[in-house]
């Protein structure tokens, strides 16, 4: 039987600072046998980011969770901006609450990549395993770069010039040319991806035009997730050296926005970590082939408690 995946409405979840409530999608099995995995978004992504992967966890006995992080998806950014460290803030109190006699496995994605490197790194008490699909990661000096992407992210990056370009978007383009603008800023072939899904990440996007707090959560992301791709890559360096937790690095060689030479890097930088590389997908390889990924996920998780046995599962 397919595993049911379903809606967390917002109001019945409250954590993090400020009791803030955070929207999510869930499943739990009737008699879990494997982790609870805590899955993370990448920037301007949502909980919808995992609907594919999210069930294939679930069918093979795990209890999974997908937040929307703060400012994205449904979930508002009460009390805090949306930034890296506040969002840090607000990952540590869900797992706190949604797991809290047992450590979990974290897998994030792009920002959300980052994320659960900066949980496990500084929390390691709530993290028995952690799954990085293309991490934000400093970009290697010499690595050739894709001129869209600097742009893009150079447009979001200049105050005034980021908040004026998010305005003139939100008039030009309907929710759906956005949607396929951003996939195809993601992917090599957004035709390829399953249609519900681009349905469903669309319907999200309109029901967004309507929520006042979305450009600025994108913009205060972005410009925080720059800073420590940038003049604080020091942090982010300690905290890929800080993790203790068995990880499985995955990354799809046609990825347009973390590159081939960034992830070699993190991968030379911890030889103990288990790395996969797909080399016909892109960004969001969970979306791009749930199964391949599903498939990793479940080889690896025997290897990795044979090295770091889980607790509490």
């Amino acid at each position: 039987m397919p595993a049911r995946w379903v809606e967390v409405p917002a109001a019945a979840l409250s954590r993090g600072r400020g009791g803030v409530d955070v929207h999510a999608a869930h499943h739990r099995p009737e008699q879990p046998t494997g982790p609870c995995f805590v899955c993370v978004h990448g920037l301007g992504g949502s909980g919808l980011n995992w609907s594919l992967l999210g069930p294939r966890l679930a069918a093979a006995g795990g209890e999974v969770w997908a937040p929307d992080l703060a400012g994205f998806g449904l979930t508002a950014p009460t009390g805090r901006r949306a930034t890296v460290a506040d969002n840090l803030d607000l990952l540590g109190g869900f797992v706190r609450t949604v797991s809290p006699d047992r450590r979990v496995v974290l897998v994030g994605n792009s920002m959300g990549g980052l994320l659960s490197i900066l949980l496990a790194a500084n929390a390691p008490e709530l993290v028995a395993g952690l799954v990085v699909c293309a991490p934000a990661s400093p970009r290697p000096m010499r690595a050739p770069f894709d001129p869209q992407i600097a742009a893009h992210f150079a447009v979001l990056a200049a105050p005034g010039v980021g908040e004026r370009w998010l305005r003139s978007r939100a008039r030009r383009v309907d929710p759906a040319a956005q949607v396929r603008a951003t996939m195809a800023l993601c992917v090599p072939d957004v035709d390829a991806l399953d249609p519900a899904v681009i349905a469903a990440h669309t319907e999200l996007a309109r029901r967004r035009r309507a929520l006042p707090y979305a450009p600025t959560a994108l913009l205060d992301a972005a410009r925080s997730m720059l800073l420590l791709l940038g003049p604080n890559a020091r942090t982010l360096w300690r905290a890929v050296d800080a993790v203790r937790a068995p990880t499985l690095l995955l990354h799809g060689q046609r990825d347009r926005l973390v590159s081939a030479a960034g992830m070699a890097a993190v991968a030379a930088r911890r030889r103990d970590w288990t790395f996969r590389s797909y080399p016909d997908l892109g960004h969001v390889p969970m979306l791009e082939d749930p199964d391949q990924v599903a498939a990793d996920i479940a080889a690896w998780l025997p290897a990795a408690w044979r090295t770091a046995a889980p607790v509490g599962w």
